[in-house]
This record gives C-alpha cells, structure tokens and sequence, in this order.
C-alpha cells in the first residue's frame, strides 16, 4: 500500500472532528460539514479508484441515506423509538462515501449493533445517559477505513 492510503485516513479524522465535538459544546453540526464530508470520501474514491469507485461511493451514500432514514421512520411510526436523528442519519450516509458498499455495510452492523448493546444496557439501569450516537457512528467509519487501508488488520 501507499501512502495514499494513511492520508485519506487522515483527512477522514480531520474532517470527522467537528462533526463529533460540535454536539459536545451543545451545537448541532451545520449541514455542509456533512457535504464537506461526503465531497472528500467521493474524491477520495475517484483518486484512488477511478470512475467504477466514485460510482460506488455515491451508491453507497445514497443507498445508506435511504435505508437509514426508512428504518428510523418505520421504528419512529411503529414504536414512538428515535434512535437515530438526522445529522446522525447524514453522517451515516457521508460516511459511507468514504468506505463503499461493502465497508458502509459493516458500518451500518457496528454503528447499530453498538446503539442497540449500549440500549439494552440502559433499559437495564447500568447506564444512565443517552449515549453518543455521532461519536459512535464516527468511531465505526475510522474503524472500518482503517480495516480497508491499513495493512495487517
């Protein structure tokens, strides 16, 4: 591998850092960090993968952007439930343009699969505070970008 690689992951942290500190200083992240975001995953696609790449990554996006808000709209109608909001929804689907189909999959799998561990454990008592949803979707896009370009993992 390149050194492509280790600065695509680290534009995809620096570009990730406002996203997940604005909602901790009580501010909600504007919309265009969510369009800065996904303009950098689908160039970055581009440069590292050409045309068949940036296809993908937009499939990925906009695949993740339906799916997401459909499942939230059926659980919030069905079961009053909002697990997710909107910025949260958008950075699921920004994200997914930096990792493609495959990795916006595994994303999805352990962004949700963390959400729904961490509210088992709330229903419980163990945990008293609504978790993090930005920061724990934030975590499983680096995850699985550095599972697809670091070596070894």
């Amino acid at each position: 591998m390149d050194a492509a690689g280790y600065f695509y992951l680290a534009l995809l942290v620096l570009v990730l850092i406002p996203v997940v500190i604005l909602p901790w200083e009580g501010h909600t992240p504007p919309d265009w960090l969510y369009i800065v975001l996904a303009a950098c995953g689908l160039t970055g696609a581009m440069l590292l993968g050409g045309l068949p790449a940036l296809a993908l990554s937009c499939a990925a996006g906009l695949g993740c952007l339906v799916l997401a808000g459909g499942a939230v709209t059926l659980l919030r109608m069905r079961t009053r439930l909002r697990i997710l909001t909107g910025g949260q929804i958008k950075l699921l689907s920004a994200g997914s343009t930096w990792l493609g189909v495959n990795g916006a999959l595994a994303m999805v799998v352990v962004a949700l699969f963390t959400l729904f561990v961490i509210a088992a454990f709330q229903r419980a008592g163990a945990v008293r505070r609504r978790p993090d949803a930005s920061a724990i979707v934030a975590m499983a896009i680096v995850s699985v970008a550095m599972q697809q370009h670091l070596p070894g993992l």
